[in-house]
């Protein structure tokens, strides 16, 4: 499909209605950003338009759903005959988003993070909070430093196209950039298969990362292609079957991008089974059992699918209610009623039918062993319960209902867009409302008295704060006294230069008579005998005190860190600033902005910056390496090391120990600086918002009038729609 193909003039005619609604309404928007929004809105109408009638655009599909629901699984045993070509996330921290297409060679693309991405995500790994983003990031990091990857390689790289000639080759290779335990995966956003498979002829296929990925980049890539998604098949878990997460993003995301087919998968359908098997009771004919078990796999089928597509009959309905009161298009509520037959399939059961026992993996050993004894006929029952069969016939409509199903699209795009045109118009509608309402019935003499309780309550802030870097400087005290004893007693370890064990060989030289007694003119000679003997002995080496000298450095750096490490405690920081907040404010009060104090916080506490310590040794090195050389054997010389040794580790304890004194004042400043800073930062924002509101109350008579006048131009563009 192409552009020639289709009539672009009511996508032409919407753009230039929207245009035109902005022209009229410049110079009677209060706010620029309502503007904006307007803009926002034709250049992402641009996008989707250009996208979708460029050459060849292909039928973009996508499975979604949350971690765990087997969405790897389920492509593997759809597209791939079982084969683990797509490794399994089973973490929100290593779902990643997998587009696959057709092309003349195979071949991987990666797309790793950009530099500033990876940088937020340090950022956030530094946070000390149990959200998930926060937690994902920290988990992110720890992967890279454990895996011995260094970042800024790949970061600067940004992407990588790595070839392959079979699936084999692809398991191996793709594992290591989407696996859960893969080398690089932790800083892969993205993934692209290119694959010569004419199955994937004008097809775009991505397996999506499960709902409320907490890395923001990557939701935003996820996001990006649910723009431009045309068929979706939704995986829910059979035992958790559309639970509140699920019915959020089936119910409020997706058909509204342009969603035109939606299959309703209920995976992992072999674990709802289990749930409900039970062995027969020898009373189950007399007395007919009950309706929530079964004692064989069939029944166990037929009992799982009823309930399922009893609740799914269910939340349709709900929903498609809550459609037809707001006045959407019928062409979306048909969407959603396509969800009211849910298609229930095992990938597992699927792959398990198609080979032989003994290629089982032990997963696959347990459920096979807990489906047997329910079965006679196991072989049957797997096919039973993997169902790809269903799957694939419903695969192939879509691949050939491809013309029909873009053209739908093409006719939904300006009813969904003016539908979204709509909710902007309405949503600015409300907030003129309020703010006319609040200059109407707003009182300037109560806002003064309100902001100078506030500012009382700044006060309070302030007192508060101190009182909290208070206890951090009395902390660091404690750990400085701490340190400068610790700094002696390591001091004490390095100060002996270890004894080493050597040999030397010795020659002893004996002149014996060579003569022959019988011989008399012989008896004058003599010749000389040598036997050599191992002598043993101890001796020390000069570079072993420079060793000790070097590892005293580290270690007592290290010491003086980690005292402003204990004193400072990021995470207890963070907690008590926030209470005081929390416990200074009214939180209830429409002056409170919770995200503005939190952000306060985290700024000032990322703000503070841990003293690094390096020492400079190379005079102490030189004055040993100066005065000896190679081995040292007499206790003279030995004792002259010990001494020279102990004066350098006695010099190098000074000086670290003035070090710390003046870290120790340096820091105690920059915590009255951040505590002003802290309270100087809620307070101007609080003055900005009221001295705002003050500008607005002294003329508030033109105001009112000019936010009037803009209400009525919102309802004039509102009635041309």
């Amino acid at each position: 499909m192409n552009r020639i193909q289709m009539d672009v003039a009511p996508f032409r005619a919407h753009i230039a209605q929207t245009e035109e609604m902005i022209q009229r309404l410049s110079d009677k928007a209060p706010q620029k950003r309502d503007l904006d929004a307007l803009r926002d809105h034709i250049k992402t109408f641009r996008l989707k338009t250009d996208d979708f009638f460029r050459d060849e655009r292909k039928l973009n599909i996508g499975v979604v759903g949350q971690v765990k629901a087997g969405k790897s699984s389920f492509l593997n045993a759809l597209l791939f005959d079982g084969k683990d070509v797509l490794p399994k996330a089973s973490t929100p921290k290593t779902a990643t988003l997998t587009k696959m297409e057709y092309a003349e060679e195979n071949a991987i693309e990666v797309e790793y993070y950009s530099a500033d991405e990876w940088s937020a995500i340090e950022a956030n790994a530094r946070i000390d909070s149990d959200d998930d983003i926060y937690t994902s990031a920290k988990e992110l990091v720890r992967m890279v430093r454990d895996n011995g990857i260094i970042p800024r390689e790949l970061t600067e790289k940004k992407k990588e196209r790595i070839p392959f000639d079979s699936y084999e080759e692809l398991l191996g290779r793709l594992n290591s950039y989407v696996g859960e335990d893969g080398q690089f995966t932790p800083l892969v956003k993205s993934v692209q298969l290119y694959l010569h498979n004419e199955a994937f002829q004008g097809l775009s296929i991505v397996d999506t990362p499960g709902l409320n990925d907490p890395i923001a980049s990557r939701t935003l890539r996820t996001k990006e292609f649910m723009e431009l998604c045309d068929v979706v098949f939704f995986l829910s878990q059979s035992s958790s079957f559309l639970d509140q997460n699920d019915w959020t993003l089936l119910s409020t995301q997706l058909p509204q991008k342009g969603v035109k087919r939606l299959v309703l998968i209920a995976s992992k359908y072999d674990s709802g089974v289990r749930d409900v098997l039970r062995p027969a009771m020898p009373d189950d004919d007399f007395f007919g059992g009950d309706d929530t078990t079964a004692s064989n796999i069939p029944d166990a089928c037929k009992l799982v699918h009823k309930k399922l597509k009893k609740r799914a009959k269910q939340q349709v309905e709900r929903y498609v209610k809550d459609l037809q009161s707001r006045g959407i298009d019928s062409a979306l509520v048909e969407v959603v009623r396509g969800c009211a037959e849910p298609v229930l399939v095992s990938s597992m059961a699927c792959n398990m039918a198609r080979k032989p026992e003994a290629d089982y993996s032990p997963e696959e050993r347990n459920v096979f062993g807990a489906l047997r004894q329910f079965s006679r006929d196991i072989q049957s029952d797997l096919r039973r319960l993997g169902n790809m069969e269903q799957v694939e016939d419903i695969f192939k409509a879509v691949v050939r209902e491809k013309e029909t199903i873009l053209r739908e699209k093409a006719a939904g795009f300006v009813p969904t867009e003016t539908e979204a045109l709509k909710g902007l118009l309405e949503n600015f509608r409300k907030k003129t409302e309020n703010h006319i309402q609040l200059l109407e019935h707003g009182d300037k003499e109560k806002l003064l008295v309100k902001r100078n309780a506030v500012q009382t309550q700044i006060l309070n802030v302030k007192a508060a704060l101190a009182e909290v870097f208070g206890e951090v400087k009395t902390s660091l005290e404690t750990q400085k006294g701490d340190a400068v004893r610790n700094l002696r007693n390591v001091g004490n370890e390095y100060a002996n230069v270890r004894d080493r064990a050597g040999e030397r060989v010795e020659r002893e030289e004996k002149k014996v008579w060579a003569g022959i007694w019988f011989l008399p003119w012989t008896w004058g000679r003599y010749r000389t005998v040598y036997k050599d003997h191992t002598v043993r002995y101890n001796y020390c080496l000069a570079s072993d005190a420079m060793e000790n000298l070097r590892q005293y450095s580290l270690e007592s750096s290290s010491l003086i860190e980690k005292a402003f490490s204990d004193a400072l405690k990021l995470g207890e920081l963070r907690r008590k600033m926030l209470t005081v907040i929390i416990n200074n404010f009214d939180i209830g009060d429409e002056t409170y902005n919770a995200a503005f104090c939190r952000l306060v916080v985290e700024n000032t506490v990322n703000s503070i910056e841990l003293p690094v310590i390096s020492m400079d040794i190379s005079g102490a090195l030189d004055s040993i390496a100066g005065k000896f050389n190679g081995e040292i054997t007499s206790s003279e010389e030995k004792t002259q090391l010990a001494s020279a040794l102990e004066h350098a580790l006695s010099s190098l304890y000074n000086a670290l120990a003035e070090r710390l004194e003046t870290e120790v004042r340096r820091f105690k400043a920059s915590m009255d600086e951040l505590a002003q800073k802290t309270q100087d930062s809620l307070l101007e924002n609080i003055n900005t918002e009221f001295d705002a509101l003050q500008a607005e109350y002294g003329r508030k008579e033109a105001e009112i009038a000019n936010y009037r006048a803009y209400l009525s131009a919102l309802q004039g563009e509102a009635a041309r729609l």
